[in-house]
């Protein structure tokens, strides 16, 4: 398994494929890891270069020196690119990873040529959602990840997906308890005052994907729409029978979707 030690520490991350084209770096969800792209990684890997790291405290990388803000995740992903040295690459992100997407491109928007905005949103926390990310975090620092699976799960899959897709559903669990509590505190601190990325939406000038869920109540079909008009050069799809990990619940769509975007660019 590959490693890069960052000004963060060892960020892990797993890398298959080549080909001619951009590489793709995909960034993960919270409380996940890389293994949510597996899906992904076995479709692009035929004809590019897939690289998804772990962030800090999640999946195999050590835990974060502080409290870090989006901004540090991005600076991750920016040394972690100089060290494999990516001038160009097409980014994407679903959730947290969208929001780490929008502080690279405030970092290094120059290295950008294609984007992929799965199951996130622009805006930041309205205050009941930060006041649960705090009690999120408390209970996390008392109890262990243990208690992640009872306050996530329905929120992160649809209700058929927990119903029918026993393997998506224990898959998405495991990723869960691999992560480390301060981890997870540091996230949820860094998630809940990210800060509002709606003024970039317009000045977005490379090929953007927006992708999400029919079922997702964290980032509805609603408000992906909204972002991908906001966004002047994207296209906007709507899986259904999916929620907000799209990508594992519908991964032959999700996957459809994304080899036609990349043969377009």
């Amino acid at each position: 398994m590959p490693e890069y030690r960052t000004s963060g520490g060892l960020m892990a991350y797993g890398e298959r494929g080549e080909g001619p084209e951009d590489p793709v770096v995909l960034l993960h969800a919270f409380p996940l890891n890389r293994k949510m792209w597996t899906p992904q990684v076995e479709a692009l890997s035929e004809t590019r270069r897939v690289i998804v790291p772990d962030y800090p405290g999640f999946g195999t990388s050590p835990r974060p020196p502080a409290q870090p803000d989006v901004r540090y995740y991005a600076e991750q992903v920016g040394e972690l690119l100089d060290w494999l040295k990516l001038d160009r690459l097409v980014l994407g992100g679903l959730s947290m990873g969208g929001y780490v997407v929008f502080a690279c491109l405030r970092l290094f928007p120059e290295r950008i040529s294609a984007l992929l905005l799965a199951n996130t949103r622009p805006d930041p926390d309205p205050e009941e959602t930060r006041e649960a990310r705090r009690e999120t975090a408390r209970r996390v620092a008392e109890e262990g990840v243990e208690v992640l699976p009872k306050l996530q799960m329905e929120r992160l899959l649809a209700p058929d997906t927990l119903k029918n897709k026993k393997d998506v559903v224990e898959s998405v669990r495991a990723m869960i308890l691999e992560s480390c509590p301060d981890g997870v505190v540091g996230a949820l601190g860094a998630m809940r005052d990210r800060p509002d990325s709606t003024d970039l939406l317009g000045k977005i000038d490379v090929p953007t994907l927006v992708a999400g869920g029919e079922e997702d109540a964290l980032s509805t079909p609603e408000v992906m729409g909204e972002m991908a008009r906001k966004i002047p050069n994207s296209r906007h799809h709507t899986f259904s029978g999916a929620g907000h990990l799209s990508n594992l619940e519908a991964p032959e769509k999700f996957n459809a979707a994304l080899l036609d975007f990349l043969k377009e660019i």
